[in-house]
């Protein structure tokens, strides 16, 4: 016995849609099953990453840290330097009056021999300078023996430490 055929209901074309409907919910629900173990494995090598730069960072905040200590006792070190070479110096400077003379004011120039009396006479050095002038003078004195002290102390350090023979 034969069983009567049943007339094709549904048309090929639907047949073919379904059958492409359902590759493609497959093919989309493979995606997204790959893209969540994606982001799963790189929101963990985010997590991971910033956690390592996170200790990075503390390692280096610890290591400047004690930098900073060391830095901070290299300057005292120097400015003690300094300023035990710069004491006796600063002392001699403020103490000493300023004169006019040859350091001060250049050569002296060929006397008049017209006028003897004048306020140029010739022998000025034992002539003081004026007080703004000599405070002037003072103040670049001191200001140029800091800087070689300066200078100075900075040179031993190297010196002390290997930086150059």
């Amino acid at each position: 016995m034969k069983l009567p055929t049943m007339p094709d209901v549904i048309p090929m074309s639907w047949k073919i849609g379904a059958a492409l409907a359902l590759v493609a919910a497959v093919v989309s629900g493979g995606a997204a099953y790959r893209s969540h173990v994606y982001h799963e494995g790189y929101d963990q090598a985010v997590t991971d990453s910033k956690a390592a730069e996170l200790n990075a960072r503390i390692k280096r905040d610890q290591e400047n840290t004690v930098l900073a200590a060391k830095q901070d006792a290299t300057n005292v070190k120097i400015e003690k330097v300094k300023n035990e070479e710069l004491a006796p110096v600063r002392d001699r400077i403020v103490t000493r009056r300023v004169y006019v003379g040859t350091g001060i004011c250049g050569p002296a120039a060929p006397a008049k021999t017209e006028d003897a009396v004048s306020g140029d006479s010739a022998d000025s050095t034992g002539r003081l300078v004026r007080s703004d002038i000599e405070r002037d003078i003072v103040s670049l004195k001191l200001q140029v023996e800091e800087a070689l002290a300066t200078g100075r102390a900075c040179q031993q350090f190297g010196r002390e430490n290997g930086f150059y023979p």
